[in-house]
């Protein structure tokens, strides 16, 4: 593995959650506010200590509906950070102004977005913010800031099947973005094991490769996470587990529960490479979706990412 590639942003960032609450209440919310983010100059402290030069704001909710926004980023700045990722669901970027002042303070921004039509937005999100968090997109994009997004889309029930209506709507309206993430939802946090809100993994499959084979043709790039392998039969390359076991990084970033054991799991060639099932997922629908492969992750070619 050439030495280059081992100090992408992927693996060095640092994850700040400096989120106290959130202007959206998703469904599939992984990691709901708590209110008590960590002392910003406990942050600091580690940040020198360790000599991190790129941190990832994030965590517990929405880090734009804090009032010391731009301290954090002053406080970690001083303490050595030059490069600051943010995780927004772009709602407060819907304000030209302070969408202004974020994108000169921010490098990259990853915007969860979670449908291309008020609906769809409206039982994800339990709100009424399309129109806010889409006029944030736009104000990025009329900044310049197109190509520092990263469009993060879970996959969730009252969506998957609009998946390559999601990929239109992106090819159209932002084709110039970083990258689009799909990434199957989680059965923790607000989930509590719903099937009406987990989908199985072969229901989503078509729909999901559907869409990454549309913003392919288009010459977008685009990944898939907490999908395994199997899943994603001839589309192993849009994996981004598989994405990190070719860089030589860790498989699951780190605080993401580990992949559950399973004999088709235990099975398969492609192990190394996959984050496999979690035992969250399982616990809903069993393993009978898992099929072990002999193809070997070496002669997986790796899409543009």
């Amino acid at each position: 593995m050439p030495p280059s590639l081992k100090k992408e942003w992927i693996s060095e960032q640092l994850c700040v959650p400096m989120a106290r609450t959130c202007n959206l209440y998703c469904v599939y919310c992984q990691n709901p506010p708590a209110g008590d983010p960590v002392p910003r100059e406990k942050v600091a402290s580690g940040i020198r200590k360790k000599g991190v030069k790129a941190v990832s704001l994030e965590g517990g909710g929405e880090p734009t509906t804090n009032r010391d926004f731009f301290d954090w980023i002053r406080t970690l700045k001083a303490a050595g950070a030059e490069n600051f990722m943010l995780s927004t669901n772009a709602v407060a970027l819907s304000d030209p102004e302070f969408c202004r002042r974020v994108e000169k303070a921010v490098d990259y921004f990853t915007v969860n977005f979670p449908a291309s039509d008020p609906e769809t937005y409206r039982k994800a999100t339990r709100s009424v913010k399309f129109a806010m968090a889409l006029k944030g997109l736009e104000n990025l994009k009329a900044l310049g800031a197109e190509r520092k997004i990263r469009l993060f889309h879970i996959i969730f029930r009252d969506n998957y099947r609009r998946l390559p209506l999601f990929a239109d709507w992106v090819i159209k309206n932002f084709p110039g973005l970083a990258f689009v993430n799909f990434t199957f939802v989680r059965n923790a946090g607000r989930v509590r094991d719903s099937r009406d809100i987990v989908p199985r993994y072969g229901d989503a499959e078509p729909y999901l490769k559907l869409a990454l084979a549309k913003l392919k043709l288009k010459g977008l790039k685009a990944v898939v996470q907490n999908m395994p392998l199997c899943r994603l039969r001839n589309f192993e390359g849009f994996s981004f587990e598989f994405q990190r076991w070719r860089r030589g990084d860790r498989i699951l970033e780190a605080g993401i529960a580990k992949k559950a054991k399973n004999p088709a799991c235990g099975r398969c060639s492609l192990a190394p490479a996959c984050c496999g099932a979690r035992a969250d997922y399982l616990r809903i629908y069993g393993n009978r979706e898992l099929k072990a492969s002999n193809k070997k992750p070496e002669s997986i070619g790796s899409e543009a990412f």
